[in-house]
């Protein structure tokens, strides 16, 4: 059975926005993770953010975003922001909205080395400026209320994605995104368990497997084949770290048919046979 639990967090709606010091759940310093895309803002913070098995230094004024799904964990106590929370139906409510409002997907496209967002203090004054109309508009819930929230959260990812920019050893490539490379990640996102060829994802773009490949390593660095075999290795992680199934189970979960095949599968990626890691993760 799948046991990596889904936070509920306090949604308003399809949106919600919160000081994360005053949020406590039974999830507290467990690792878990979201439906919904969340920004969390630490504006003081030290301790260490786990996410999909890195770790990370937290330090004040840092962003980290976060895409549903995405495990992660926070220690207990010691960091003090906001969390702003939203469904992609929120933000893009009709085809109007995708075509006039930035697409906010690129900057969580994680298919890049993840790493936090560090923020300067004239950003930091901006992000919270925005944050107390955010709760201003939420505290009046008229019904042209979720319209302004919205456009307010297009202008702090706006700035986001400013931040990142200015943090060159953050992403340096980060400028080098190809349109085709945040659809082909939805793609991977939806088949990687039964699709682990490269000319199905070609297809969709009709293109031949050669030529997305060119491109993804021209945007990333990465072939198609990479991207899979990376979903496919942090979906093993995830399973045999947070559940109890067996590593056979997973193996057929994964698309494999054979689980010694997926035994050294594992082993070429993760430096560790499916086993070693799993007794890794419990020492």
């Amino acid at each position: 059975m799948d046991t990596i639990p889904y936070q509920q967090l306090p949604l308003k709606g399809q949106f919600s926005v919160f000081e994360v010091e005053s949020f406590d759940t039974e999830l507290a310093g467990l690792p878990h993770r979201h439906h919904d895309f969340q920004i969390l803002w630490f504006t003081r913070a030290s301790g260490e953010h786990i996410v999909d098995f890195v770790t990370y230094q937290m330090t004040d004024n840092s962003i980290f975003l976060l895409r549903p799904g995405q495990v992660h964990q926070l220690p207990k106590t010691g960091f003090y922001g906001f969390s702003i929370t939203f469904t992609e139906k929120f933000y893009f409510t009709n085809k109007h909205d995708r075509e006039t409002l930035y697409d906010f997907t690129t900057l969580f496209d994680d298919s890049q080395e993840y790493a936090p967002i560090r923020i300067g203090q004239a950003a930091a004054d901006s992000f919270g400026l925005i944050i107390r109309l955010m709760r201003q508009e939420l505290a009046v819930q008229f019904e042209t209320g979720s319209s302004v929230i919205k456009h307010y959260l297009n202008a702090f990812l706006l700035l986001a994605e400013r931040e990142k920019k200015h943090n060159a050893a953050n992403s340096p490539d980060f400028l080098n995104h190809d349109a085709r490379i945040i659809q082909l990640r939805r793609l991977v996102e939806l088949n990687f368990r039964t699709e682990h060829q490269a000319a199905f994802y070609a297809g969709h773009f009709a293109l031949t497997a050669k030529r997305l490949n060119e491109i993804t390593r021209d945007a990333i660095g990465k072939t198609v084949t990479d991207m899979v075999h990376d979903r496919l290795v942090l979906e093993a992680k995830r399973q045999l770290a947070f559940s109890h199934r067996s590593i056979k189970e997973i193996c057929y979960e994964l698309g494999f048919e054979d689980p010694a095949y997926f035994s050294r599968f594992f082993r070429h990626h993760a430096a560790a046979s499916p086993q070693e890691f799993r007794e890794t993760m419990f020492k």
